[in-house]
């Protein structure tokens, strides 16, 4: 949160340059009981007089304007000159004319000022408040009472007798003025909680309220410390209620139905700090903050700071390095901020600073953050469409002991976080973390929770959370039900393990970080992570406890560089990484980063000593090509993780499956419930070991499936190792085609399944097949079969009788077994069985094709004299003379 006051200086007065600044009238109306009266006594003008009911004290004034005069820049003064019992003095403008005021509203005690010009009330740079109660000003018609009474502006000839009752509401008419202000101002050296004038100001515990159509702050500054600050907007007819609480007056909007807008611009700056309670209320249709406007609530002491509450009925944008936020720079808890805007939420960075919603910042300001152990607040974001870019962010941190507060966001059309600042130091994005620069003892990051139907993060835009130092991290959730794309990089990203500059998702233990990784979910229908962008959950640190990340999806799909991995990168473990897609899994190609290729891959890694986590993938289809792979290894002292896949189809097509390590057990990979596993061009599945690790093992259930490699074209599944053991294969499938056992050697063309060890003890490959029966899916013959050659080739002369065949007779004893399932003898001879002559129209014998040569059936079986038994096939030609 950049809390830049510079430019709060010399802040430009747009209004002020139409307005004449001799003029200076203050005019009674005269439609009081009572009536007013004004006397000048040098700058200031004394008003006296109005008509006392009781507690309330009521003005009526035709004009109400003063400013600077030409001789004398301090600007003059407007002294209600109350009696210290009153509690509410009540001022109407009805003369037709908007109040410009440029010098001091005093008045006595601790009376309550309400101040109602319908026409519009401008605020000038030399504007300021020396009042003992709190400031209401409206542009309304009228002011409302608990006892129905109405003390009005545009009607003042027909208001009843005035009222004691408390005043309960403000009612609006169909085009009420706009408010402005600009003031600039430090009366008596004041300045707010970022060291810039105060501009106006109400003494602590108390409420300034600017109620009106169109509200400006234009470098105007307004202050309410250890109090309460309202800025509504309103077009049209509407009632606004007045609710009395400790602070002031709380405005309710609940039956207003039209908004108007309220601007932030030139760095004004809105500050409550050191309040209770909801310290800050911004209403309207559309809020806009430019130019390094603010709003915040710092807290500074041991209490609980006041929240912050924005509501637009279409949009709120920031811009041009503006803040909102609450800050804990003491023993206090922040208070917390909630944004909620019915169209959208845009958020536009800058060169010079980042445009940001700031949920909690713990010791910002404080030169000893060791003394800062106050939280933060929590930060909701709700709209329909949000957006953040040019290096804009939502972000909870906390710099010192206290704990930073958690981040609610929630979009139900879409979110998009894009690109980087201009100059490329600053990701856009959303952030929940222990900031860096963190003193030893930092206190933890809170939680991170998105809910949108879309989420887009691209060109180095980044979602995190982080430990540092000995602060923990915090969780990381994101639904969205419809898709998440994570695209690309920032101009400055590198091919090196390090998440800055890459667009992604990340959740991590920073170097010198000692607390735990939080842990990352994410559910979505598709999700994409492509062009170098990254999912990571990622231990840099020595914490204790790693950091895992779960992916519930429909699809996955990783290509041209895309990225998901838990790792550890020193002494920490690292997490487990799960995937569960209920449709299909896919990771493919290559892609560049600052000219250095890198694959899509999937994985789980240790660097250093650290232990690296598991991987499990449970999909219907796992598809991984063109150079992608899934990968479990331990490149160092680290052990590797396990890898396994629960899939029906699994095709690698130059793609790879390995689990690697160096050192210690683990690297193992097992596939199961496979209906097929089918690879191709150059595709491989290995468990390999080096230095004296043992090999991995390798488990493939294929047993209602079948294993298919492509013939020639070097496709292995291979548990080697170095100096240690070879690993264990053992597959179990219906069929394997394609691929067998044997060494695997670099460059051939062959299909080799390998558990060899180059110094060490070779592995085993086991594959199971169930037994099968070789009649499944025959189709069954009849019991005394026809054989068609003979019906149709052995034709005798003559008329055959209807019904009957050609047939050829076997008496046995003559060459032929009476039974067929008899063996031949060599005493079995060939004999004739006469044909009886029939009478008929002889017909010429139809020719029968020459069968060729080729594979048939058996039908028989014979024995040599040596015992040995051959099946044959039995000649069926026949020649009939």
């Amino acid at each position: 949160m950049n809390f830049d006051s510079g430019s709060l200086v010399g802040a430009p007065c747009f209004r002020l340059l139409a307005y004449n600044p001799t003029i200076a009238e203050i005019v009674p109306d005269n439609t009081l009981p009572v009536n007013s009266s004004v006397t000048p006594k040098g700058n200031t003008r004394v008003i006296e007089g109005g008509t006392r009911r009781d507690d309330n004290l009521f003005h009526s004034f035709k004009e109400f304007s003063f400013s600077v005069r030409t001789t004398d820049t301090t600007g003059d003064t407007a002294h209600f000159n109350n009696d210290l019992t009153v509690r509410n003095i009540i001022t109407r403008v009805t003369g037709g004319l908007r109040s410009d005021i440029d010098g001091t509203i005093k008045a006595n005690g601790t009376a309550n000022l309400f101040f109602i010009n319908p026409n519009g009330i401008v605020f000038g740079r030399n504007a300021s408040l020396q009042i003992g109660g709190s400031f209401v000003a409206s542009t309304a018609n009228s002011l409302k009472f608990a006892d129905s009474t109405e003390f009005s502006a545009t009607a003042p000839q027909t208001s009843p007798l005035l009222t004691i009752s408390v005043p309960i509401g403000l009612q609006f008419g169909s085009n009420p003025g706009e408010i402005v202000n600009q003031s600039q101002v430090s009366p008596d050296g004041a300045v707010n909680s970022i060291s810039s004038p105060v501009g106006l100001q109400v003494p602590s515990g108390r409420t300034l309220a600017l109620v009106g159509g169109h509200v400006s702050l234009e470098g105007g500054n307004l202050t309410a410390t250890g109090g309460r600050i309202e800025l509504g907007s309103l077009a049209g007819d509407s009632f606004v209620n007045l609710r009395e609480i400790e602070t002031g007056y709380a405005l309710q909007y609940k039956d207003v139905l039209n908004f108007g807008d309220i601007e932030l611009s030139g760095g004004a700056v809105v500050d409550a700090s050191d309040s209770k309670g909801d310290v800050i209320q911004i209403q309207g249709k559309n809020v806009t903050l430019t130019d390094n406007s603010l709003i915040l609530s710092i807290t500074s002491q041991s209490n609980t700071g006041g929240n912050l509450v924005i509501n637009a009925a279409e949009s709120v944008k920031l811009s041009g390095g503006s803040n909102i936020g609450t800050v804990a720079d003491g023993e206090g808890r922040a208070g917390n901020v909630l944004v909620r805007a019915l169209d959208s939420i845009e958020l536009v960075g800058t060169s010079n600073g980042s445009a940001s919603i700031v949920g909690s910042q713990v010791c910002v300001l404080s030169s000893d953050c060791n003394s800062v152990t106050g939280d933060g607040g929590d930060l909701m974001i709700e709209t329909s469409k949000l957006l953040i870019r040019d290096g804009a962010a939502i972000d909870a941190s906390t710099f010192g002991a206290g704990r930073a507060g958690n981040v609610v966001v929630k979009a139900t059309d879409s979110i998009e976080l894009l690109g980087t600042s201009p100059d490329r130091q600053v990701s856009s994005g959303i952030f929940a973390q222990v900031a860096e620069g963190v003193i030893e003892n930092a206190g933890d990051a809170g939680t991170l929770s998105i809910d949108t139907k879309r989420l887009t993060v691209m060109g180095g835009a980044q979602i995190s959370t982080a430990a540092r130092k000995g602060g923990n991290g915090g969780n990381l959730t994101i639904n969205a039900s419809d898709l998440i794309q994570l695209s690309g990089t920032s101009p400055l990203a590198t091919a090196s393990p390090s998440d800055k500059n890459r667009s992604g998702i990340f959740v991590s233990a920073e170097p010198e970080a000692t607390g735990h990784v939080g842990n990352l979910n994410i559910t979505t229908g598709l999700l994409t992570i492509e062009d170098g962008a990254r999912i990571s959950a990622d231990n840099f640190g020595s914490a204790n406890r790693e950091g895992n990340a779960t992916l519930n999806v429909r699809q996955l799909l990783i290509q041209n560089g895309g990225e998901v991995r838990a790792g550890s990168f020193a002494s920490g473990p690292g997490g487990n990484l799960v995937v569960n897609a209920a449709e299909s899994v896919q990771i493919i190609g290559k892609g560049n980063i600052a000219s250095t290729p890198v694959p899509s891959t999937l994985f789980t890694q240790a660097q250093a000593s650290g232990k690296a986590g598991n991987l499990n993938i449970t999909t219907r289809s796992l598809n991984v090509r063109d150079g992608a792979e899934v990968t479990v290894s331990g490149k160092d002292l680290g052990p590797a993780g396990n890898l396994t896949i629960v899939a029906n189809d699994l095709r690698l097509n130059q793609g790879k499956l390995t689990a690697e390590t160096n050192a210690g057990q683990g690297a193992n990979i097992e596939l199961q419930n496979l209906d097929l596993l089918l690879m191709q061009n150059q595709s491989q599945i290995s468990a390999r070991a080096f230095k004296d690790a043992n090999g991995g093992n390798i488990n493939i259930d294929a047993a209602k499936g079948f294993v298919v490699a492509v013939p020639g074209q070097n496709n292995d599944i291979i548990a080697n190792a170095f100096q240690g053991n070879g690993g264990e294969i053992n597959i179990t499938t219906k069929g394997i085609f394609g691929i067998e056992e044997r060494k695997a050697t670099q460059g051939n063309t062959t299909n080799d399944i390998d558990a060899s060890s180059e110094f060490g003890f070779d592995g085993t490959v086991s594959i199971n097949t169930p037994d099968i029966d070789p009649n499944r899916g025959l189709i069954q013959l009849p019991v005394e079969p026809v054989n068609v050659q003979v019906a149709q080739g052995c034709q005798t002369t003559g008329t055959q009788t209807a019904g009957k065949q050609s047939s050829l007779a076997s008496t046995g004893k003559g060459g032929l077994a009476v039974n067929p399932y008899e063996p031949l003898s060599s005493s079995n001879i060939w004999e004739d069985v006469p044909v009886s002559t029939q009478t008929g129209t002889s017909r010429q014998r139809e020719s029968v094709a020459t069968v060729p040569n080729k594979i048939v059936e058996a039908q028989g079986w014979v024995r040599n004299e040596k015992g040995e038994i051959f099946l044959v096939a039995e000649d069926s030609r026949c020649s009939l003379r």
